[in-house]
């Protein structure tokens, strides 16, 4: 591993990135609101994308779109636990994103588990999905998600089958670091085994966040909050990305297992001795590597 790579760790440590995630739900709840009340929708400008702020079910969604509009599009799912909203930094990068890719981008603010259960997300989100449909075809729509992100975009396939939805399935979901909860004893070991090494999320907050996504309500499906258990019928291509070093791999296998059940095509792409969504921190050389493959990813191929 590089320098700057050991450094880059070094600093997630020192950030206290971590330990925003330990404590009983209502302290966590209590940090990440005085966090998001400090955390405002930043202006954009770009020469070549056009920013725009829509405006569904009461939350906004930031629309970047190229002029003229681009044939492809991608809804994409910055994360945050449920309980953080995307930081600027990280809608920057979005832009950033529409630019490298050549796709329009869509990030939507979905409602967050400090105020809702997450059934309330996967509604809003459906909704964007939707809206983009009367610009895009379905087969020139990918779902990009990181960490709690990219299980919201998986999720949707779960989510549109439970409601016996006839909307026309995305053609590509790229999930970076999945964020879903642990279901067997096996899963958890494998969690508790990997604590050590992951600089960003603690494995006890993958317990606490059954109750955080609830918010109180146990209609909240099962499948939103162990997604491994989802139905994957009809589920298009799906990209998994995950670190070696991060609590969330614990998971990687059941969701192969779900993906074999289901006869998904997918993929594994894994970052050996890398952290939780790496590719989007493109300051080291490893993590560079990863942002290359995910810009390539959203542009080539899909089927």
């Amino acid at each position: 591993m590089s320098l700057s790579y050991e450094v880059l760790k070094g600093l997630f440590r020192l950030s206290g990135f971590k330990r925003g995630f330990t404590g009983d739900t209502n302290t966590i709840i209590a940090r990440a609101k005085a966090r998001n009340a400090k955390n405002p929708i930043p202006e954009l400008h770009d020469a070549e994308i056009q920013v725009e702020r829509l405006t569904v079910d009461g939350c906004t969604v930031l629309a970047m779109t190229h002029t003229p509009r681009a044939k492809r599009a991608n809804l994409f799912l910055i994360g945050g636990g449920m309980v953080s909203a995307p930081r600027p930094g990280s809608v920057k990068k979005a832009l950033k994103v529409a630019r490298e890719s050549g796709l329009d981008l869509y990030v939507p603010y979905y409602p967050l588990c400090t105020d809702y259960p997450l059934s309330r997300a996967y509604q809003m989100i459906l909704h964007t999905y939707q809206a983009m449909l009367s610009h895009y075809e379905a087969e020139n729509i990918s779902f990009l998600g990181t960490s709690s992100g990219g299980n919201l975009a998986l999720g949707m396939i779960p989510y549109m089958n439970d409601l016996k939805s006839d909307l026309p399935r995305p053609a590509l979901i790229l999930a970076l670091s999945p964020g879903t909860c642990v279901r067997t004893d096996e899963e958890w070991q494998r969690m508790q085994e990997l604590d050590r090494k992951d600089v960003a999320i603690p494995a006890l907050y993958m317990k606490t966040a059954e109750r955080i996504m609830r918010h109180g309500d146990d209609s909240v499906p099962e499948y939103m909050i162990y997604l491994q258990t989802g139905d994957f019928t009809g589920c298009p291509k799906v990209i998994f990305n995950y670190g070696t070093d991060e609590c969330l791999y614990a998971v990687a296998p059941s969701f192969e297992a779900a993906m074999k059940h289901y006869g998904v095509n997918y993929e594994m792409v894994i970052g050996e001795g890398m952290f939780h969504c790496y590719p989007v921190f493109p300051i080291c050389p490893e993590a560079r590597e990863g942002w290359d493959w995910m810009i390539q990813t959203l542009r080539g191929n899909w089927k």
